[in-house]
């Protein structure tokens, strides 16, 4: 029984020892758990994957995403796709001795990348891409000898690339692309022999040239370097890259020739070297390339002609050599290239005629061939290409018809032969195109009617045929074209009523007929466009009344309706156009008096035109509310009263007020002081004011006086001059060493040669505690903090201890030197600016030959700050380039939002990002490096009200703005 009772307590105790080992958790389990300790508490809870992971298992080899080996050792460590949010990546993961496959690609990792990760020598494939990784690459990864796959791309990693990376042999495919990496390529990468894919694009400040010890890499498939700062020339070793199937280097600063060993490449089907630095020829050895499909060449500066042998690529799909300096004629050649779909030669320099043998490129679907200096005729045989969507040819010298043989493109969808010699009229063909959205035949000399098969087009979306010589009424039936938007007939010849059927084309945006030889009154149907935005039917010969049907375009911003014989009153229905900013009734016969309505439209900014009518009465006090207006012009008619009211609009740039009736003093503003008098006279009973209630003085009697003041004032100069001159002799002979002394000690302090006497005038916008004479103290060599192209700017400190910045605009030639005028008044509106990312103006001096503008002061970087920018000049931009440059440079990328525009934007509808791209389109008029072609501020308003209206036409361009992305990087 003893024995019995023994053995019973043995085997109870071996199996608590077994039960109690069993359910221990391995090390490589309590590795892994390491994970869960930096998993946000949210993503644990909602995770499936997480919630498999038991701690009481006795292995983790069950667990969701692991694999093990047969010894229960973790090979495998797989969770791409889950979002962990894992606030680090913990170093005890590095004791997985066994791990060959470690993958949390997209699981919003941030941190660092443990250095101790270098310990995983078995590791085949490391994968933390698109994570948030932040600091350097360890050089410690450059010991993992068995690495095949390195995947450490779309994080935030900074540093250089470490040249240890260089030691694994092994490794096939390493992808380091779109994050912040800087220096240069390491030559050691030349080492890594087994490599087949190398993608390092997308890192901006990655700088220095590309190494020849790449051409090494035999093993290479695809050289990925592209947005980022790399200088230099291609290497010719690259030649020797005979696995090599796409190189891609476009948006970087590479220059020098394309070299011609990139013939030898026999593999290469993409070659990406578009918006670089490269000149010199297009090599003809690149007509070796048989299994290339896609050569881009466009933006740079390449010279020379377009090799014909070209046409021995006999797989190419898209060939894009534009926006370079390419001359000569297109060879015929090309015709060869029968799985061509896309042939973009735009913005270059060829010559002579378009060959017919491009008829041949039987799958071509896009041919664009703008503005270059082609000549001679439209082929017909272009009508064979039954897959062709969009012909582009605006800008050149062609002439003849066009050829009706269009009417068997019946894929197509855009046509653009603007800006041409083009004679004829209109096929009427081309009116059967079923898919036709875009016909613009802008600035040729096209003639005859528009026929009324221009109904038949239903597609229609655009039909721009201003600047030729057609004739005719417009017919009834372009009322049916219920998908047309813009509608552009402007300076042409036709005669006739404006057909009332118009107003059936209810999506219509845009209606411009302005310069043609229409009658009639203008159809009170037109007011049935409620989707209207500009309307111009200017210069024509409409008679009767303005409708007040017009009051339905509440999205109207630009109604023109000038010279023509348009008679009665304005109607108060006009109160309704909120969006209108251009608003010009100029030289018609109006009359009645000026609705108190247009002062509601306070959306007008760009300017009010009533000159030139038979207006009465006075002024409206509603005018005042027209705060954001600049250009009002009342001249010419019969009104009366005071002006009072235009002290008000305080925007104004410009002012005609002349030839009416008005009475009373002239408004005392900074505006009204600079105003010319020709801008005001004659209207008799005007008169100066000191405080704007009360008369000082006649206009009219002060402008009689002027001669003869003149006339004693000559008199008097002449008997001053005399005097002068002789008593300069004398001076100046006597004291020449003391004056040259004198002049030598003060250019050191000096600050220009500028004549800074009195008077001054200084306007400020606001209370300031100093005076003219703390300013001009402060305009010293030592004081200078920065020069541009319109001045030099001085730090200066007031007596009472505020600091601004004063900024002396450089002097213009004399004979180039604008009015005083026109600088006041468009300081004042800069004065009235108030936005958080625009330093604000505090006021503005000037005298005789000096100006000044007046701002806070900004210590050095905080306005880099504020804004959130780049720094204008910094190695962070490739070189020390210049911001301005970066973004003219990254506006003709593929993809400019995403390298311009805020990362949060990203995923907005394509409309938004046009408009904000648009709207840096303009900034960039802004920032011109020659003053004289900035835009004022008027021009500046203008563009930005026309934002959200498509510019001309889109198609207008190479490449449009938002290039679809060959996402090789």
């Amino acid at each position: 029984m003893a024995s019995l009772f023994a053995g019973t307590h043995f085997f109870f105790y071996l199996f608590l020892f077994r039960t109690l080992f069993v359910t221990s958790l391995s090390s490589d389990g309590e590795a892994l758990l390491s994970l869960l300790s930096v998993v946000e508490p949210s993503a644990k809870a909602s995770s499936s994957v997480l919630s498999s992971w038991n701690p009481k298992s006795p292995t983790p080899c069950l667990w969701q995403g692991i694999t093990c080996s047969p010894q229960d050792r973790v090979v495998s460590l797989s969770l791409p796709d889950i979002f962990l949010n894992l606030s680090s990546l913990p170093p005890q993961l590095s004791s997985l001795s066994s791990l060959q496959l470690l993958n949390l690609s997209s699981t919003n990792v941030s941190g660092t990348i443990p250095s101790s990760f270098g310990k995983l020598v078995q590791l085949r494939l490391l994968d933390l891409s698109s994570n948030s990784l932040t600091g350097s690459i360890p050089q410690e990864l450059g010991q993992l000898s068995s690495l095949q796959f390195l995947f450490l791309n779309s994080n935030r990693l900074t540093g250089g690339i470490p040249p240890q990376l260089g030691n694994l042999t092994s490794l096939q495919v390493l992808c380091l692309q779109d994050n912040l990496l800087n220096g240069s390529i390491p030559s050691q990468m030349g080492s890594l022999v087994s490599l087949q894919q190398f993608r390092i694009g997308g890192n901006p400040y990655l700088t220095g040239g590309i190494p020849s010890q790449l051409g090494l890499l035999t093993n290479l498939t695809t050289f990925g370097a592209a947005a980022t700062g790399l200088s230099g020339v291609i290497p010719p070793t690259f030649g020797n890259l005979v696995n090599l199937q796409t190189l891609s280097l476009y948006d970087t600063e590479v220059s020098g020739s394309i070299p011609p060993e990139l013939g030898l490449c026999s593999e290469l089907r993409n070659l990406y070297l578009h918006m670089s630095k490269l000149n010199g020829t297009i090599p003809p050895q690149l007509g070796n390339l048989q299994k290339v499909t896609s050569l881009l060449l466009w933006g740079n500066a390449l010279t020379g002609s377009v090799p014909a042998e070209l046409s021995n690529c006999s797989s190419l799909v898209v060939l894009d050599a534009s926006d370079n300096d390419l001359s000569g004629e297109i060879p015929g050649d090309i015709g060869k290239l029968g799985v061509l779909e896309q042939l973009y030669l735009s913005d270059n320099s060829l010559t002579g005629l378009i060959p017919w043998e491009l008829s041949n490129c039987s799958s071509l679907t896009t041919l664009q061939l703008d503005k270059n200096e082609l000549s001679g005729s439209i082929p017909w045989q272009i009508g064979n290409l039954k897959q062709l969507q969009s012909f582009f040819l605006w800008g050149n010298s062609v002439s003849g018809t066009i050829p009706s043989s269009f009417g068997n493109c019946t894929e197509l969808y855009a046509i653009d032969l603007s800006r041409n010699k083009l004679t004829g009229s209109i096929p009427e063909e081309i009116f059967s195109l079923k898919k036709l959205s875009k016909l613009l035949l802008l600035g040729n000399s096209l003639s005859g009617e528009l026929p009324r098969s221009v109904s038949n087009c239903q597609s229609l979306v655009r039909l721009r045929l201003g600047e030729n010589r057609f004739s005719g009424q417009i017919p009834k039936e372009i009322g049916q074209l219920q998908n047309l938007v813009f509608l552009d007939l402007y300076m042409n010849h036709f005669s006739g009523i404006l057909p009332s059927e118009i107003a059936n084309i209810t999506v219509l945006e845009l209606l411009d007929v302005h310069n043609n030889y229409i009658n009639g009154e203008i159809p009170s149907q037109i007011g049935e466009l409620v989707n209207l935005e500009q309307l111009d039917l200017s210069g024509n010969s409409f008679t009767g009344e303005i409708p007040s049907s017009f009051g339905n375009f509440i999205y109207l911003n630009k109604l023109i309706l000038n010279n023509n014989l348009l008679t009665g009153s304005i109607p108060k229905s006009v109160r309704n156009l909120e969006k209108l900013t251009l608003f010009d009734l100029s030289f018609n016969h109006l009359s009645g008096e000026i609705p108190s309505e247009i002062g509601y439209l306070t959306s007008l900014t760009i300017g009010l035109d009533l000159s030139s009518n038979m207006f009465t009465g006075e002024i409206p006090e509603s005018m005042s509310g027209l705060r954001q207006l600049q250009s009002l012009d009342m001249s010419h008619n019969m009104l009366h009263g005071t002006i009072k009211v235009l002290g008000s609009l305080t925007s104004l740039v410009s002012l005609n007020i002349s030839f009416n009736n008005f009475s009373g003093p002239v408004p005392v503003t900074p505006f009204f002081r600079t105003l010319p008098s020709n801008s005001y006279l004659p209207n008799p009973n005007l008169c100066e004011s000191i405080d704007g209630s009360t008369c000082s003085s006649s206009l009219i009697q002060k402008t009689r006086l002027r001669s003869a003041k003149t006339v004693a004032l000559i008199t008097v100069i002449i008997a001053s001059v005399t005097i002068a001159v002789i008593a300069s002799w004398f001076l100046v002979t006597r004291n020449h060493r003391y004056m040259l002394e004198k002049s030598a000690g003060a250019s050191s302090s000096s600050p220009g040669a500028e004549d800074f006497s009195y008077p001054w005038t200084f306007i400020p916008f606001q209370k300031l505690g100093f005076t003219i004479d703390n300013i001009l103290d402060c305009l010293r060599d030592e004081n200078v903090i920065g020069k541009g192209c319109s001045g030099v700017v001085y730090r200066a400190e007031m007596p009472n201890g505020e600091l601004i910045a004063v900024k002396k605009l450089w002097k213009t030639k004399q004979d180039e030197e604008p009015a005083v005028d026109s600088f006041a008044a468009e300081i004042q509106i800069l004065g009235h600016i108030r936005h958080r990312n625009i330093v604000k103006l505090l006021g503005y001096c000037s005298n005789k030959s000096v100006k000044l503008l007046l701002y806070n002061y900004i210590p050095n970087g905080n306005l880099l700050q504020l804004l959130r920018g780049r720094s204008a000049v910094g190695s962070q931009v490739g070189d020390g380039l210049h911001i301005v440059e970066w973004v003219k440079k990254k506006m003709g990328s593929f993809k400019p939002a995403a390298s311009i525009l805020d990362v949060k934007l990203q995923g907005l509808p394509d409309q938004l990002v046009q408009e904000m791209l648009q709207t840096l389109g303009i900034a960039m008029f802004c920032v011109n490096s020659s003053p004289a072609e900035r835009p004022t501020m008027k021009e500046v308003v203008a563009l930005l009200m026309e934002v959200k209206t498509q510019p001309e036409e889109w198609g207008k361009t190479s490449q449009p703005l938002m290039k679809q992305s060959s996402n090789q990087s």
